[in-house]
C-alpha cells in the first residue's frame, strides 16, 4: 500500500507544481493578450476616426454636437462591424481631441491675432502682437485706433 501512495505522491508532487506555476503563467498570459487586443482595435478606431470626421464637417445642415453624435454613431457601427467594445466616453476623447487639435491648426490670422491680444492685454489693441509675423497688426484695427484719435 505504502508503494502506491509514494508512487502517487511522486506524480502528485510534480504536477502541482507546474499548476502552481503554470496557472500564473497562464492567467498572465490571457491578460496580456486581452490587452493587445484592445490596443490593436483602439488603433483600427483611430484609423478610421479621423475620415468620420471629415465626412462629418461636409454636413452643411449640422452643428458641432450634431457632428459629433453623427461621428458616435458611426463609430458605433463600425465597433459592432468588428467586434470592438464600444466604449463612449473614451471615444468622445478621441474626437473632442481631434476637433481641438484640427481648430488649433486651422485658426485663420485673425483668430491667432486676437488671441494673442488677449494674452498681453485685454483692453488695449496697440501693445498686441501678431502670432507667427510679429509687429504686424491686421487693417481693420489700425483704422479703428486711428478713428479713436
Amino acid at each position: 500500500m505504502f508503494g502506491n501512495a509514494r508512487d502517487i505522491l511522486m506524480i502528485i508532487g510534480p504536477v502541482l507544481g507546474i499548476l502552481a506555476t503554470g496557472i500564473p503563467l497562464l492567467i498572465g498570459l490571457i491578460r496580456k493578450t486581452k490587452k493587445l487586443i484592445k490596443e490593436r482595435n483602439w488603433n483600427k478606431i483611430m484609423e478610421i476616426l479621423p475620415s468620420l470626421i471629415v465626412e462629418a464637417e461636409k454636413l452643411a445642415n449640422y452643428r458641432g454636437q450634431e457632428k459629433k453624435e453623427y461621428v458616435k454613431s458611426r463609430l458605433a457601427v463600425y465597433s459592432v462591424k468588428n467586434k470592438i467594445a464600444f466604449d463612449e466616453a473614451r471615444f468622445e476623447a478621441a474626437i473632442d481631441d481631434i476637433v481641438r487639435l484640427t481648430r488649433e491648426v486651422n485658426k485663420r490670422d485673425k483668430d491667432k491675432f486676437l488671441q494673442a491680444q488677449q494674452q498681453v492685454d485685454p483692453h488695449s489693441y496697440a501693445q498686441a502682437t501678431f502670432v507667427g509675423r510679429s509687429s504686424q497688426i491686421p487693417e481693420m484695427l489700425v483704422k479703428q485706433n486711428q478713428n479713436k484719435n
